[in-house]
């Protein structure tokens, strides 16, 4: 099948996925004889998305001191020379051209569900549909988090910023890390940080790492994160490779880094907290290797609808808040909780769904394989008085998902409104938990929330929709996804939050 053969390929964005799937769809259509079933296909897209940021993409051997913020700018920001109206028609097409083909691909795979086809052919119009994509609120200096790596800049200083990577790594071997000092998304406050962070490794005697995947012996300073709430509390964690560094070593770091920031010309970033993780590999978690708060305050904290949350170093928070209230808003409105619906909120990170669903909702199941975010789920929920409803549940959704259901099942009875909401800028679905969420009847409504349209989080979509693989196992009645309520929280990007409304037909 096509889309089987489409799915094995890497794609990153909504243009590479529209282009493939474009190009896969034109091949069957030229094979396979059309219905009234099936709609006339665009032939051509409103913007070519894939082609505009290609030629905008720079390369490392492109970059001058005189070029490099301009370049980093069309990487990182590629709208941002278009007036804002622009940009939200520019979304508006990908959007609607993404979903418009995610729909025809679901109808002519063969093993499409019948019911769906039932469904479709009484339906008027396009069965995704996208709703108007909403602004964002604010569209400059919106970045509450950050995160940024050490590295090496065009002058060969140390520096602290982006990499961009050379076009042929043979005859230029370097990646060279630009500073985002004049990006239109940075707040102020990260911005000073970030030029003191700058001086700091300038003037430190230890090395940096030149690049986060590759490690090379007597290199340490890695990258920092920055996070910020709307008073500017700002929290900022530094990771640093051990190396063979002794206790007494890695303890002159932190010291090196208090007297900069806390005792030197650093103190007026005015940061609340600083934590220092010591990471040998790729990427750690707060188990394998803890943060240590080597000054401050132990959290931020943040208010979203009305809400108070903690913020610690391994919360995973959205970067534009302002923007986020108003997808917290859009899910609450389209789930149609009620109090006698049961919400799975997969991916529950700091618990901002499950605490505003759990006033309206019979009960509240929160899964997140991040034990930190458990925590701060737990305490938020008592910061804000929730009701006894919540279930906090610590690991990995495919495992515990089916055991999860069996309990509801036992606890409320197999006829159970339930509302799953998965958070997938967290991660996607397996087949396994599609099978088991396709199994329950009760199940009615899924919502996705993405800012991301990968190929996984496509197949996604086509599972939901496909029909049974063998006659001797019964996996459930189909989702679709029926309506996609964009926002617009990536000012300057060709990204967007989108909320996708499933419902079983």
């Amino acid at each position: 099948m096509f889309l089987t053969k489409f799915l094995t390929q890497r794609s990153l964005t909504p243009s590479y996925i529209l282009f493939n799937i474009s190009r896969a769809l034109q091949y069957q259509t030229s094979t396979r004889k059309s219905t009234e079933t099936y709609p006339k296909q665009n032939l051509k897209p409103k913007f070519d998305a894939i082609n505009f940021e290609h030629t905008l993409k720079p390369y490392a051997e492109d970059l001058t001191l005189e070029n490099q913020h301009e370049k980093l700018s069309n990487l990182i920001l590629p709208l941002s020379n278009h007036s804002y109206d622009e940009q939200l028609q520019i979304k508006q097409d990908i959007i609607e051209q993404v979903f418009d083909q995610i729909g025809r691909a679901i109808l002519w795979d063969k093993r499409v569900d019948s019911q769906v086809l039932k469904y479709v052919e009484f339906q008027q119009g396009k069965f995704c549909h996208v709703e108007s994509i909403i602004p964002s609120p604010i569209i400059d200096h919106y970045r509450c988090k950050d995160d940024l790596s050490c590295g090496y800049g065009v002058d060969g200083q140390k520096t602290i910023g982006f990499y961009i990577n050379p076009r042929n790594s043979k005859n230029f071997p370097n990646t060279l890390c630009i500073p985002p000092m004049h990006l239109k998304s940075m707040k102020s406050k990260h911005i000073l940080t970030l030029k003191h962070f700058d001086q700091f490794l300038k003037q430190h005697p230890l090395s940096i790492c030149e690049n986060t995947n590759i490690f090379k012996k007597d290199q340490y300073w890695r990258s920092i994160t920055l996070k910020s709430n709307e008073q500017n509390d700002l929290m900022m964690n530094v990771i640093v490779h051990p190396q063979s560094f002794s206790k007494n070593e890695i303890d002159q770091m932190k010291k090196d880094l208090l007297n900069y920031f806390i005792d030197g010309s650093g103190r007026e970033c005015e940061i609340n907290s600083i934590y220092f993780q010591t990471c040998a590999q790729n990427r750690c978690t707060s188990e394998e290797d803890p943060f240590e708060l080597i000054y401050g305050n132990e959290f931020i904290y943040e208010i979203y609808n009305e809400k108070k949350f903690r913020i610690s170093p391994e919360s995973l928070l959205h970067v534009n808040k302002k923007a986020a209230e108003l997808v917290y808003t859009s899910i609450l409105e389209h789930a149609q909780i009620d109090e006698n619906t049961i919400v799975l909120d997969i991916g529950s990170a700091i618990g901002i769904y499950s605490i505003l669903a759990s006033s309206i909702a019979k009960k509240v199941y929160a899964i997140d394989p991040v034990t930190l975010c458990i925590e701060d789920g737990k305490f938020n929920a008592k910061l804000n008085g929730c009701r006894d409803n919540i279930e906090w549940i610590c690991g990995s959704a495919e495992v515990n998902l089916h055991r999860i259901l069996k309990k509801i099942a036992d606890l409320h009875g197999d006829h159970s409104r339930i509302v799953a909401i998965v958070n997938l800028s967290r991660y996607s679905l397996s087949n396994r938990m599609i099978t088991i969420l396709r199994s329950l009847p009760s199940i009615q409504r899924i919502l996705y929330v993405s800012s991301k349209s990968d190929g996984q989080i496509m197949h996604n979509f086509y599972e939901l929709a496909a029909g049974e693989r063998s006659k001797l196992k019964q996996i459930g009645a189909p989702f679709i996804p029926t309506s996609i309520y964009p926002i617009d929280s990536l000012p300057h990007t060709t990204h967007a939050e989108t909320i996708v409304n499933c419902v079983r037909v």
